[in-house]
């Protein structure tokens, strides 16, 4: 072994060289000129032919300039080195935005071994260290110049080989071992969501009388259970701020949205913004208690409810806020939000073009079937067991599948910079 000089790959076998990007591949900056060609997405599955007739995403006004890429080309994201960390070796030609570089290989250079190389560049925040921008969270860009002056290793071209063949083995079995944790952490969700609907919309008595509620999408309920909307639940019902407030990283109330509901407790990072006092009480507060449930109004997570619990916030325009009289049971209330009814509900009366958006007015009309006061605490204590046990089955699933992740990146390290031998 010996010092590849560049410390976070470490050490090297001996016949190993220290190469550059620029020696190794070619940046194709050519426009396709095609009138109907297809067009490519980077996405973190790998290389997609995109739908472009269905106008989601973002849809260009022509692809007449987009790069051709061909089989085996090496396409990398230099954009959001954080959140868009990605990069992947297309099976497919086609075009794709020139935003993306696209690396053609040059004889000897193995393009799936640096798929894996490049892949481990964004693990080890190799790449983010090199990149510029106004802020890490916003556009943090590798620039091509610096990514083609990048250092690669270079093994013999029969290393290259053995090392694909390798990892292709191994990684396709930690991803069918994962894939099959997933697929049993969905079920484990989809029936946690089965047991929240029949709690919410039957009961837990499966001898009781049932009555036709008269709206398709709850059906029958137990025959003593009323029907009622939020509006009459609720002391108030709104929405955040519609403009920007001045952010202060020292400050001590969060400017919250919709990301940070979800959980039965606000979550926040260092990546929430926050403002001060002064700026704080420039804005109409809220009417907020303990009796209040936060809810995702638009995007991919809208419905989605978290408590609130004092915390110190002010909220942007996609939280949402149900704030319920003192004598209505909050725990009962959120987990029908969970219940595939509500999602239906929600789906029926969602407003907004391109984004899923929850209106005022549908948390005001959003109705719920309501059983007495007695037998909502006892379907919360019924839900809050079963749904505490299929969590903790849940998160241990989860675990393992993070373990299989980190092993799997380990193991790419260790063999791709020569450190394990195959």
């Amino acid at each position: 072994m010996k010092d590849s000089k560049v410390k976070w790959l470490g050490e090297i076998p001996l016949e190993w060289k220290v190469e550059r990007v620029k020696h190794g591949f070619v940046r194709k900056k050519t426009e396709a000129h095609q009138d109907n060609p297809i067009v490519l997405s980077l996405a973190r599955t790998g290389v997609r032919e995109r739908d472009i007739s269905n106008n989601e995403g973002q849809i260009a006004e022509s692809y007449y300039n987009y790069n051709p890429v061909d089989v085996d080309d090496l396409l990398i994201n230099p954009m959001d080195l954080y959140s868009g960390a990605n990069c992947s070796i297309s099976k497919i030609s086609g075009v794709i935005s020139p935003a993306y570089v696209n690396l053609r290989y040059r004889e000897g250079y193995n393009p799936q071994y640096y798929d894996y190389y490049f892949k481990l560049q964004y693990w080890l925040m190799a790449f983010f260290a090199h990149g510029k921008g106004v802020s890490y969270e916003n556009r943090w860009t590798l620039n091509a110049e610096t990514l083609m002056n990048y250092p690669i290793i270079v093994p013999t071209q029969c290393e290259q080989r053995k090392i694909v063949d390798y990892l292709d083995a191994k990684c396709s079995k930690i991803d069918e071992i994962i894939e099959k944790q997933q697929a049993i952490i969905e079920k484990l969700k989809e029936y946690k969501l089965s047991i929240i609907t029949e709690a919410v919309t039957k009961g837990i008595n499966p001898n009781v009388e049932i009555k036709d509620s008269g709206i398709e999408w709850i059906g029958y309920i137990p025959k003593c259970w009323n029907i009622s909307r939020f509006k009459y639940l609720s002391s108030e019902i709104g929405d955040g701020l519609h403009s920007t407030p001045v952010y202060d990283s020292e400050g001590d109330y969060y400017f919250m949205n919709g990301q940070n509901i979800g959980n039965e407790k606000l979550v926040f990072s260092d990546k929430t913004d926050r403002l001060n006092e002064l700026e704080y009480m420039k804005y109409k507060k809220p009417l907020l208690s303990e009796n209040t449930i936060f809810i995702t109004l638009n995007g991919a997570t809208y419905g989605k409810s978290s408590f609130y619990n004092g915390e110190k916030v002010l909220l942007g325009k996609s939280a949402g806020y149900i704030t319920l009289k003192s004598s209505e049971n909050k725990r009962y209330i959120r987990y029908y939000l969970q219940s595939r009814t509500a999602k239906i509900f929600m789906e029926l009366s969602l407003c907004g073009s391109t984004i899923a958006n929850l209106s005022l007015k549908t948390l005001n009309e959003f109705i719920i079937p309501l059983p007495s006061e007695d037998e909502q605490r006892r379907i919360v204590d019924f839900l809050d067991v079963r749904c505490k046990l299929i969590d903790h089955n849940i998160d241990e699933k989860g675990k393992i599948v993070e373990k299989l992740q980190e092993y799997k990146k380990s193991l790419i390290y260790e063999v791709v910079t020569g450190k394990k031998e195959v």
